[in-house]
């Protein structure tokens, strides 16, 4: 494959399969119907040997029709080279006989040979040395059989020379074909590569251009943005206000809203201010245009006459004569009645998060009631994957991923990462002695279960949700960063980080709380077996962090703690101390084994 770069190799190699798969179809389709067909050939010139060549030219045809159904069949495309040139040497093996049937050296039937070669090779995508060694091979089949079989006299060799002649002079014609086709494929080939590697560069400074009139856009939608507020704010209240503050002119709509005289003189700004406002409208406002800024979206109360209170939001610009500031433009819209629907509104959002929140807690407790994890498990494993969340994203590598809707979102999906233990049967789940092989795996399918469930809940979901995050958690927060987890057996960066981080925070809440069959750990000696599973069971990251917010963790655990956790500190070895069954070892299922 001279001048294919090595990158492009395995394709160009791919393609030329697919090109000889091809091909063979059409060789041994060519054969098929062109060997038989010149029976006509035979019937006139040779009518005495016509129903022997017939039922040579017939066999070779159904031994081509044979030889299509293997390579249609070869799907895989392993063996097109075989197939085709079979159709080449049963051509070549079926004339040459009757070259020797009709005269030998004398014989005009050698021309399909000749004939054979000229067709194999037009349609068969061949090299040079393939041609070569193939024309070579054809020669051989025509001159060996007329040799052994046919007598040797001066003429016949001298028709033989003749023969061979035009015979060698196709080999090296339809050769250096091949070599030129074979360049001309390369060609394309390369050509087509830089096109796709063009294209791809294109697509790139396309994309860059498309940023840049998106950013043009954007900018342009300011600019027009501003031009609207300012004609839409004409039908608001509009003022001009001199450097003392003083309402120098209003629109008719000002003094209407605040019930005061267009007579009134002298109307000081401030004065229409709330007095809990005044501050604000100082250093906000009135202080920012006076340094040339201008202000837009300036919320603060007003107070017209008879104690009406209204919630209004300013826009202002400076106002300049001969390039010295005079005074100020202020565009004032009522928005008393936005406010109050955005108080309402945040106050429904607020009412469906408590509700959503509630439901997904007492969603994932169906799990907890069933399995002997100890009170407020589930609360303490939301609060532990939040703080290792907001650790980690304060990690350059994690700044761009953990974003505040991704700490959310882990807060609330953490908290069903067990959910498939509803699928799991009493006498199973609820064991107090040590499981069997068959009872280990069978708890292992929580797993599965769980992630099965929230999937199903996710895809009628038309919107992203939490969901996805707690599916994931589900599936893969038994995973293990050495490769040695469950269920698929994923390792290091294959594991998603939501399941990576609920791994650590489970396994430290297994670790540190009372069980029926085992005591509880002090906070020290979980962060020690922690510490010697990083690497292992745990991501060195997660480990990382899990480190520096340790006393984080400690204090969530005391203030969840239950009557049973506030129990005296045990010993390392008490860790693993049974109640009613043999001791536990670490594992990282350490809530599922015994």
């Amino acid at each position: 494959m001279n001048n294919i770069k090595p990158e492009y190799s395995a394709i160009y190699h791919q393609e030329q399969q697919d090109l000889l798969h091809q091909r063979a179809n059409v060789t041994l389709w060519t054969v098929a119907i062109l060997i038989p067909l010149f029976s006509i050939l035979d019937y006139v010139a040779v009518r005495h040997f016509f129903s022997k060549f017939l039922v040579w030219r017939l066999s070779a045809a159904l031994f081509c029709l044979f030889v299509l159904l293997l390579n249609y069949r070869d799907i895989n495309k392993r063996y097109p080279f075989i197939f085709g040139t079979s159709a080449y040497f049963v051509s070549a093996l079926t004339i040459s006989p009757m070259i020797v049937q009709t005269g030998g050296f004398s014989s005009f039937y050698y021309v399909g040979l000749i004939l054979v070669l000229v067709i194999f090779a037009a349609i068969f995508p061949l090299t040079m040395p393939q041609t070569a060694t193939l024309g070579g091979i054809l020669f051989g089949i025509y001159a060996g059989p007329i040799f052994i079989f046919n007598p040797l006299t001066i003429s016949a060799f001298h028709d033989f020379l003749v023969n061979s002649f035009f015979f060698i002079t196709f080999i090296i014609i339809v050769a250096v074909q091949s070599n030129a086709e074979r360049k001309a494929r390369i060609n394309e080939f390369n050509l087509r590569m830089r096109e796709r590697a063009i294209g791809k560069k294109l697509s790139f400074y396309a994309g860059k251009l498309e940023d840049d009139v998106k950013t043009r856009t954007n900018e342009l939608k300011e600019f027009e943005s501003r031009y609207r507020d300012l004609y839409e704010n004409i039908i608001d209240d509009v003022i001009l206000v001199d450097l003392e503050n003083k309402i120098l002119l209003a629109n008719p709509r000002f003094y209407k809203n605040l019930h005061l005289q267009e007579t009134d003189p002298d109307i000081d700004f401030l004065n229409l201010v709330h007095q809990a406002d005044v501050s604000r409208v100082q250093s906000q406002l009135l202080r920012k245009l006076r340094q040339g800024e201008n202000v837009t979206g300036c919320q603060f109360r007003l107070i017209g006459q008879g104690n009406n209170l209204f919630n209004v939001e300013c826009n202002a610009t400076g106002i300049r004569k001969e390039g010295i500031l005079v005074g100020f433009q202020m565009l004032i819209r009522d928005i008393s009645t936005r406010l109050k629907m955005d108080n309402e509104l945040l106050q429904s959002l607020n009412t469906v998060q408590e509700t959503r929140t509630a439901t997904i807690l007492g969603l994932a407790k169906l799990s907890e009631y069933r399995d002997m994890h100890t009170g407020k498990h589930l609360e303490r494993i939301r609060e532990y994957s939040q703080v290792i969340a907001r650790e980690l994203a304060t990690r350059d590598e994690y700044k761009e991923y953990i974003n505040n809707q991704y700490i959310e979102d882990l807060y609330h999906s953490s908290i069903l990462h067990d959910i498939g233990k509803v699928s799991i049967p009493d006498e199973i789940l609820l064991k107090l002695t040590k499981f069997t092989p068959e009872e280990n795996e069978a708890i292992k399918q929580h797993t599965t279960y769980g992630g099965n469930i929230l999937k199903a809940v996710d895809d009628h979901t038309l919107e992203q949700s939490f969901l996805s995050m707690a599916k994931t958690i589900a599936y893969f927060h038994h995973e293990k960063w050495d490769g040695t987890g469950y269920p698929y057996g994923l390792r290091e960066e294959e594991i998603p980080l939501a399941a990576r981080i609920v791994a650590l925070a489970d396994v430290y809440d297994a670790l540190t709380t009372v069980r029926k069959y085992r005591s509880a750990c002090p906070h020290e000696e979980a962060m020690e077996i922690i510490a010697q599973e990083k690497g292992r069971h745990f991501a060195p990251d997660i480990v990382d962090a899990f480190m520096v917010c340790n006393t984080t963790f400690n204090q969530i655990r005391q203030g969840y703690a239950t009557e049973e956790d506030a129990a005296p500190s045990f010993t390392k070895s008490d860790c693993y101390k049974p109640r009613k069954i043999p001791p536990a070892e670490y594992s990282p299922d350490f809530s599922l084994s015994r």
